[in-house]
């Protein structure tokens, strides 16, 4: 290499990289979105599993400019609502990162119903239970809901008794439904729409015991009713996503994620 070009190349290597290093600008945070659930939040079904509804809704900036906004997703496969309740809540409460949650989106439960559980009233309870302990963790509980004894506090892993982790001040929590499972077997597509129109009744009835301090919002997104006349939204009417009455995947598509995504979009753009 003549020195002459070897002497340009490297003083234009000297002027570029002081560029690209200072490319990327990290933008004060003044939102913070988490998705939490189960493999629905998880993006279980999408190809890649990063087109997620979750993600979608990040990716998108439904809920602000990326630039402004930290995220997390921290549902995860096979997550019940014992695991939101139990797991997942007191991550998103005693993490205390100096930038907190502002929106909290939901979906979990249909696991416990697929691993056995038929108490539909139990398993919203216990989501609605979560939602509560977010909004209401370091005051006075108000879901005691019936329950044979009052729900724990989330305390810090450290001081352990000494004091519970704060809640969310101003935040919105969207929790959903689920969208319609339309099984070939007539018999069985007909148990699971049961499921699901029970799901919600018991999700909106709990949800309705929570108080919900002033600052922040509850809204229940509904993916059941817009589903029903949809078709190509859930992995069952995919191939390998059935084979056989016991054996199918109720996940949501890539087109089922974007539908999914998009009603809480709707949601989240109703309030006022």
């Amino acid at each position: 290499m003549k020195p002459r070009l070897s002497f340009t190349l490297s003083l234009l290597a000297l002027i570029l990289v002081p560029a690209l290093a200072f490319a990327q600008v990290n933008f004060p945070k003044n939102s913070y979105y988490v998705g939490m659930g189960d493999s629905v939040a998880a993006g279980e079904g999408a190809m890649p599993v990063t087109n997620g509804y979750v993600y979608r809704l990040y990716d998108e900036g439904v809920f602000g400019k990326k630039q402004e906004m930290d995220f997390s997703n921290i549902g995860i496969r096979g997550g019940r609502s014992w695991d939101l309740r139990d797991h997942q809540v007191p991550q998103v409460l005693c993490a205390e990162p100096e930038q907190r949650p502002t929106v909290v989106t939901i979906t979990a439960g249909a696991n416990d119903f697929f691993r056995g559980d038929q108490d539909l009233s139990s398993i919203t309870k216990r989501v609605a239970q979560a939602v509560d302990l977010l909004l209401n963790n370091d005051g006075d509980l108000s879901l005691a809901l019936g329950a044979t004894q009052v729900l724990d506090p989330v305390l810090d892993p450290v001081t352990n008794t000494h004091r519970p982790c704060h809640a969310l001040k101003n935040v919105t929590i969207l929790v959903s439904n689920y969208y319609r499972l339309p099984h070939p077997v007539p018999a069985i597509s007909e148990v699971l729409d049961l499921a699901v129109r029970g799901f919600d009744a018991g999700l909106r009835f709990w949800l309705q015991q929570v108080v919900v301090p002033s600052g922040s919002r509850v809204v229940v997104v509904d993916l059941y009713t817009p589903s029903r006349e949809r078709q190509g939204l859930v992995t069952i009417q995919r191939r390998l996503g059935y084979n056989g009455p016991d054996d199918f995947d109720f996940h949501p598509t890539n087109l089922g994620h974007a539908f999914v995504a998009g009603e809480f979009k709707k949601a989240w753009n109703s309030l006022p």
